[in-house]
């Protein structure tokens, strides 16, 4: 295998036993020691990639925000509009919470040691895309005077929330259930 191959699957399974750390122990009660164990590779493989646990989780955190415009284009570019695509939008992201551990522990991380700027705080871009899907439905549905930015804020509220509750309960499995029920609410809304 070519080294930068080896390099990279290397990185990876790095990023795999940190994520599994930090979302079985939180930041504070992760040991590299631990990590290094999980990887089978030695502790000087670990540090060629990284200096420190802080930049591990650095590299998580930046990986879950690259994360989520890939799943919005792929939605927007189905050709899905309005509550469809909203809904579709959260259903692929609650997945993703559901079955990847990179993205729970980034979650975890982003909410303790690395805290997104104040001036980019990605819960407004989220209620961006919501809200633009919401407005969207509206004038499909002629809809005047709507508060689509209101209910953008009360979906990505109540989708967080859910997202959080349901793991920390050890229920991510009922997760998509959970925003099912989230958005026959907001259906209501538009009858």
């Amino acid at each position: 295998m070519p080294r930068q191959e080896r390099a990279e699957r290397t990185r990876l399974a790095i990023l795999d036993a940190a994520a599994a750390e930090f979302d079985e122990r939180g930041y504070e009660g992760a040991r590299l020691e631990r990590i290094v164990e999980r990887t089978g590779a030695t502790k000087g493989a670990v540090y060629f990639h990284f200096r420190s646990k802080l930049d591990i989780a650095r590299a998580l955190v930046a990986e879950k925000y690259a994360n989520w415009p890939v799943i919005i284009g792929e939605v927007i570019g189905s050709g899905l509009r309005g509550l469809a695509a909203a809904e579709e939008i959260t259903q692929r992201v609650g997945a993703v919470f559901a079955t990847d551990v990179r993205v729970r522990a980034a979650m975890k991380l982003s909410q303790t040691v690395l805290p997104p700027d104040v001036d980019d705080n990605p819960y407004d871009r989220w209620i961006g895309v919501i809200s633009g899907l919401l407005d969207q439905e509206a004038e499909d549905r002629g809809l005047v005077g709507f508060d689509a930015r209101g209910r953008a804020t009360v979906v990505v509220q109540t989708f967080f929330g859910a997202y959080m509750i349901a793991d920390e309960l050890g229920r991510l499995a009922g997760l998509r259930d959970d925003i099912a029920r989230m958005w026959a609410v907001i259906r209501a809304d538009f009858t």
